[in-house]
């Protein structure tokens, strides 16, 4: 069981080290430029293992002010990246030009150093720009004061939009490019819990990215921080379906029914122009675990058309083109070799086969696999590259080329790409197309008669056979009677087994026959009026039981031993007392007195209460 269990630790270590991201330190300010006398929030993002805090490199003239930890958990596309999310308030009462340096931070024993960051500090009667792009944090006061928003969006939302404007519809397998945005009120604090997920069934979701982008967007009078992911939905039906994306999220929004409590003047820094910064971080939260939710927006999906398919068509749809392929100038018929093409473009490179070759009748190709290259990341662009054998089938000076076919949905046809000629040299004679040797037709067995009727092929499947079940007929349960009974026969012969293998037991019945034997020696002796025998034979019955209770050899149990564990005036102490002094006396030949029997039994006895 230890060595399963310990597999079993080790294949699991093994799966999340397999599903573990690489360590990354990432440095952010939520803006470039803030007024003398106001402060911008610069968010330290640790992932993917354990760090100690980070030290912040001081700089003249700028405030740095601790202002939090958190810690934040992303489960995107099964992929999970655990994150530590360290705040400072940074800003400074003199206007000017001020570098961050790169900030030092050792993961799992690994150092890694963040970008050094800019910020600028206008003067105190300038304008403050627009926020940047804060990670999970809370951004500048939203435009408006959001009392209108208390219905389903309060929490935020999200809205899909196709990426390409100029069509309205998409076709079977094509993987229409989209843009996924979250949007969540400015002065809110959010959470991932899941993957972006499609609501309905009729279509699937591909190429999410990994890294959304984060900005700032006003948006009917309300300041969002809006996330940004891209990728492809395809639908494998035609038809008009409604679409919708849902992701679960954990959002924190102010209470704005609670009074906002004033802090003392000074803020941070002990200086009255932090003050407007920290007053909206005092401000209660309401924290909801919600699914943002896009609108229904009914797609419709085309079927391919039939007309004009081409015969080398498998069904990718894109727009691509053969950038190189390379294939050996000399062969022989029957003797494959290996042939490399690339492909590129966009589209559902999932759904593209290898290339043909040209013409068909000359060649017997092997399948493949290919590998794809992303070229942006959603995947939408990119390049596949297939490595497949063939062999010749005709001999002599050929050309050959690469033919493929896809329909260009931007087009609406099929287009059919060749690539340039090569020409190689087949030596050896044409092989024969292979064709599969003709079968004998298929006769009815002849029908065997007796007696001018049919002989049945199966005599136990014949009319005479009972067809009752076998639960249904009277035999079936003594037949389980006896099957319980010998079920339950075998555990009692199999705990009797364990019983007669057990080594204390074995051990204590071979104490009780060392035992009964030596009291027997000591019955002979005494009948026959042999002193040394018989308190020779009755020391060894009760060293047999002090052996069993003591754990030690038989032989070895003297009275010194014995007076160091048992009473000095016990029957067993006394007994060993006269065996010695008879051992250690001239031989006495005379009758056993009833005096030593009495004495022995009582050792005996005395033993049983001991074992007690």
């Amino acid at each position: 069981m230890t060595a399963m269990a310990g597999a079993a630790v080790l294949l699991l270590a093994a799966l999340l080290i397999g599903r573990a991201t690489a360590a990354d330190v990432e440095a952010r300010l939520d803006r470039d430029s803030v007024p003398a006398g106001e402060g911008a929030n610069l968010t330290l993002r640790i992932s993917g293992g354990r760090a100690g805090r980070p030290e912040i490199p001081e700089v003249a003239n700028l405030i740095v002010q601790p202002n939090g930890q958190s810690q934040q958990m992303q489960i995107i596309n099964g992929t999970t990246t655990v994150s530590v999310i360290y705040q400072y308030a940074v800003g400074s009462h003199t206007p000017g030009d001020y570098q961050i340096p790169a900030i030092n931070v050792t993961v799992d024993g690994q150092k890694l150093v963040t970008q050094p960051l800019k910020l600028k500090v206008l003067a105190a009667g300038a304008g403050q720009p627009p926020a940047g792009v804060p990670p999970n944090a809370g951004g500048p006061q939203p435009v408006g004061d959001g009392e209108g928003d208390a219905g389903g969006k309060r929490f935020g939302f999200l809205t899909i939009s196709p990426v390409a404007k100029d069509r309205k519809y998409v076709y079977v397998g094509e993987i229409a490019p989209v843009c996924i945005q979250a949007w969540i009120p400015a002065d809110a604090r959010a959470q991932l819990r899941s993957g972006i997920q499609p609501e309905g069934k009729a279509f699937t979701l591909h190429h999410v990215s990994e890294r959304p982008q984060q900005t700032y967007q006003i948006k009917d009078g309300k300041r969002y921080l809006v996330v940004t992911w891209f990728g492809g939905i395809s639908a494998t039906k035609a038809g008009n379906y409604p679409a919708s994306l849902s992701v679960d999220a954990t959002v924190a929004v102010r209470d704005t029914s609670t009074p906002k409590p004033r802090r003392r003047m000074g803020g941070p820094f002990n200086d009255p122009f932090f003050d407007s910064f920290f007053d909206d971080m005092s401000v209660p939260m309401i924290q909801k675990n919600v699914t943002l939710k896009s609108d229904d927006q009914e797609i419709e999906v085309r079927p391919l058309p039939t007309a004009a398919r081409p015969n080398g068509f498998t069904g990718a749809v894109g727009d691509f083109t053969i950038d190189a392929w390379e294939m050996p100038a000399a062969w022989q018929t029957g003797e494959p070799q290996q042939i490399d093409a690339r492909l590129s473009g966009s589209g559902n490179f999932a759904l593209m086969n290898t290339p043909d070759l040209t013409p068909a009748d000359a060649w017997k190709v092997y399948p493949s696999k290919g590998e794809f290259t992303a070229g942006d990341n959603a995947s939408f662009s990119g390049s596949k590259r297939f490595q497949f054998s063939a062999m010749p089938r005709k001999g002599g000076a050929q050309d050959v080329a690469l033919t493929f076919s896809f329909f260009n949905p931007n087009a609406g046809a099929y287009e059919t790409i060749t690539s340039p000629v090569k020409k190689i040299h087949v030596t050896g004679p044409d092989i024969a197309d292979d064709k599969p040797a003709a079968l004998p037709p298929a006769t009815e067995p002849a029908k065997k008669m007796e007696d001018g009727k049919l002989v049945a092929q199966h005599q136990t499947m014949s009319p005479q056979t009972s067809l009752v079940p076998l639960v249904s007929r009277p035999a079936f349960i003594p037949l389980l009677a006896a099957g319980g009974a010998l079920c339950l026969l075998g555990l009692v012969l199999a705990r009797v087994r364990v019983r007669l293998r057990d080594p204390q037991r074995s051990a204590r019945v071979a104490c009780d026959r060392a035992t009964r034997l030596a009291l027997l020696a000591a019955n002979r002796c005494a009948a026959t009026s042999d002193v040394a025998g018989f308190f020779a034979a009755a020391r060894l019955a009760i060293q047999q039981q002090l052996g069993a209770l003591w754990n030690q050899p038989a032989q070895a149990i003297t009275l010194a031993e014995i007076l160091t564990r048992i009473p000095d005036d016990s029957p067993v102490a006394r007994f060993f007392r006269e065996a010695d002094r008879q051992a250690y006396s001239h031989p006495n030949t005379g009758n056993i007195p009833p005096q030593w029997r009495t004495l022995l039994a009582n050792a005996l006895a005395c033993l049983t209460n001991i074992a007690r």
